[in-house]
């Protein structure tokens, strides 16, 4: 898996968190609505989303989570391209001695 792979699981997961947070916020609210009142006896929160933003909550996520672009140097390449070769002679390596 790549950096790139992972960060965008990472992110997945995290907007899966957001999605569980809002199903718990809204039980929440539905109690809320059915009991909480200011004291003129009007519910504390007009609407679902003055008590969750869930735009709002996404937003931050995907704002916090940006994957990292950066910037190869040729030396850095060149170590990647090294490893890369090696793991694969090596892969090759074990497919003809474990048969």
């Amino acid at each position: 898996m790549t950096m790139s792979e992972f960060e965008l699981r990472m992110i997945a997961f995290n907007l899966a968190e957001v999605d569980e947070e809002r199903k718990r916020h809204e039980l929440a609210y539905l109690n809320v609505k059915a009991q909480a009142t200011n004291k003129k006896g009007k519910p504390v929160f007009e609407s679902f989303k003055s008590f969750y933003d869930y735009e709002k909550r996404v937003a931050e996520v995907l704002a916090a989570n940006q994957p990292q672009r950066t910037k190869l140097n040729e030396r850095k390449k060149t170590q990647l391209a090294t490893v890369a070769e090696r793991l694969r002679r090596y892969r090759e390596g074990r497919r003809v001695d474990g048969e």
